[in-house]
């Protein structure tokens, strides 16, 4: 439910060093990492690649969504037309999340862009690093408009380590709780597990039948994340799987799931049916 194509083929700006500056500021060794990353991401790997490691890890399809933090960062790693291309590439095995820049004034041309004219099929937004209160009840135009074209959201919720000085408390799940009782016609999907909230994340889930919850980038945390629960309190068809690939990558998460001391039934929902119902395949 949730992947990054950094590759060769998207856009990456002009410059990686006033890339990784922006993101990472005086941290020397953080911006130094970041740049061998992306510099490896951007010449040596292709889109093509994502789809062979998608058949080795036995992945059918895959949401892929953009990064845009322009408006609190003037960064952007990957378009929403990018995100288009490569789903134009591969119909059968991607399936696009456009990242809208909240914050900025052209917000709804880009919402209404990215789902009328490029035909993705959601939208990502990044409360902590895009700095902005997804609860603010002056965002209602762009969520009402979500629920018009009748797409889901994902939204980010949990701490934010790999930038420099975000808004961690605008990860907190109970953000999530007053836009989905307010808007209960839009489908709300809380990425990485709320940590370190995953209490409150559970509880999001439990009361309000318009929200899921993704287990992507933590999997060393999965012994605390209350599965246990989600199973007791018949939840179990709101649990999705996603990765944050390649930030964590599918060698590490995908055994993680397979190994959790859940029912094989569980699993599958978690894996692939719920997802399949979700995003009406």
């Amino acid at each position: 439910m949730h992947i990054h194509p950094f590759c060769k083929e998207a856009y990456w700006g002009d410059d990686l060093e006033f890339v990784a500056h922006s993101l990472l500021g005086d941290n020397k060794r953080g911006r130094r990492l970041m740049e061998k990353f992306f510099d490896v991401m951007r010449t040596k790997v292709s889109i093509k690649d994502y789809i062979e490691q998608m058949d080795k890890w036995g992945i059918d399809k895959a949401v892929i969504v953009s990064y845009n933090l322009t408006t609190a960062y003037s960064v952007c790693i990957v378009t929403n037309d990018d995100i288009a291309n490569f789903v134009n590439q591969y119909p059968n095995r991607f399936i696009g999340y456009a990242c809208v820049d909240i914050p900025a004034p052209d917000a709804m041309k880009q919402l209404e862009y990215a789902i009328e004219s490029l035909d993705l099929k959601g939208v990502k937004v990044l409360p902590p690093g895009q700095k902005f209160d997804i609860s603010d009840k002056k965002y209602d135009p762009l969520w009402k408009k979500m629920i018009d074209l009748n797409v889901p959201l994902w939204t980010h919720t949990a701490q934010l380590k790999s930038i420099i000085n975000p808004i961690t408390k605008y990860g907190h799940p109970l953000l999530v709780d007053e836009l989905a009782i307010r808007h209960p016609e839009l489908t709300i999907i809380m990425g990485h597990m709320g940590v370190p909230w995953m209490w409150e994340a559970w509880s999001v889930v439990e009361r309000n039948p318009n929200v899921y919850v993704d287990i992507s980038a933590y999997p060393k945390l999965y012994s605390w994340f209350p599965f246990d629960v989600f199973s007791k309190y018949n939840l179990e068809d709101r649990v999705l799987f996603a990765s944050d690939h390649p930030l964590v990558h599918w060698n590490e998460i995908i055994p993680a799931v397979k190994e959790l001391p859940i029912s094989d039934e569980f699993k599958n929902k978690i894996l692939y049916k719920n997802a399949f119902k979700l995003l009406k395949l």
